[in-house]
């Protein structure tokens, strides 16, 4: 098997293989999609040895179906606004991206990204190799588990999340406009990484074994989480919810507080508040507009819970990027 070289130029291996146009700038590399393409692009940062940040917007012509095959230890943060992505590994069931944020753990097993013909697709993501949180770790004296090792432990819950989302906002929007030093991508990569092992810490301590939920009903608890994250802005009714959990209404509650550390009604609120976020970065929505898609008959309201989620209103996250 013959290694891709993503260690060394990140998404530009697959770039290279589709025959994408490069710019680089130290470094900044910019891809752009080859003439028979529609208007696309991707945006890369390489900070230090072992870490790419990127950010991408592109509709491909045709399937777009690239392996992976990295020889050494890495985890890949995805960030998904639209597309529909498909990532395969030998050993794990076939992942239909959802909108939100998602983890894959490199083992040096090959990993197949599949993009459908015709589809918008936009996304930010992280690469972040273990010799690159040794060297972090080494160079501040710190033990916090964070290495590629520990991430098997992360699960969605710990990696979807409003703290999570709002880092990968900040460096989507680094990328494409250039707006970050290069130290700071370093430092909010980590920054995730750190959040997923303390949002895990922190589910410790609140759970409640009195409410232990049965693998069969955690099956069922994972199709209505799958379901949110789908559309967060359709969400079912909840006797919806109930038939697809095959649970009455209070036991889903409890189960699914039990499992997620977040009661359902709240994990909807954040969904909703998540997908605000993204839908922020589009000029030609006003956030009223935004408040009405979210559900709510008011920019006020909307504004408060926005801020109650994020720790920030709607107007002044846009202005902290320009927007």
């Amino acid at each position: 098997m013959e290694y891709t070289n993503e260690y060394n130029i990140g998404f530009g291996a697959l770039a290279k293989h589709f025959n994408f146009n490069v710019k680089q700038n130290e470094h900044y590399s910019f891809y752009t999609l080859p003439d028979t393409w529609k208007n696309g692009w991707i945006n890369e940062v390489h900070p230090c040895d072992g870490l790419f940040v990127s950010s991408a917007w592109f509709t491909s012509p045709k399937v777009l179906d690239y392996t992976m095959h990295i020889e050494k230890p890495c985890l890949l943060i995805l960030c998904i606004d639209t597309g529909e992505i498909t990532l395969t590994q030998k050993g794990k069931p076939t992942c239909k991206l959802t909108p939100f944020t998602h983890l894959w753990i490199n083992n040096t097993s090959p990993i197949r990204l599949h993009i459908p013909a015709g589809i918008h697709a936009c996304f930010t993501s992280v690469l972040i190799f273990d010799s690159c949180i040794e060297s972090f770790l080494s160079a501040t004296g710190f033990s916090y588990p964070i290495r590629v090792m520990d991430a098997a432990r992360w699960k969605p819950h710990h990696i979807d999340t409003p703290n999570v989302m709002l880092v990968m906002e900040q460096l989507r929007w680094g990328v494409r406009g250039n707006r970050l030093p290069p130290p700071a991508y370093i430092c909010k990569a980590i920054e995730l990484l750190c959040l997923f092992a303390h949002n895990l810490d922190t589910e410790k301590h609140k759970r409640n074994r009195r409410d232990y939920v049965t693998w069969n009903d955690e099956t069922k608890l994972y199709r209505v989480k799958d379901r949110i994250d789908e559309n967060p802005l359709t969400i079912p009714t909840k006797e919806e919810l109930c038939h697809l959990a095959q649970m009455s209404e209070s036991k889903l509650r409890i189960s699914f507080k039990s499992l997620y550390g977040i009661t359902l009604y709240a994990y909807i609120r954040q969904s909703v508040m998540k997908r605000a976020m993204q839908m922020l970065a589009d000029d030609e929505l006003n956030i009223k507009n935004i408040a009405h898609r979210c559900g709510y008959e008011n920019s006020a309201k909307f504004s408060a819970a926005f801020k109650a989620i994020h720790g920030i209103t709607p107007s002044d996250f846009r202005k902290g990027f320009g927007l």
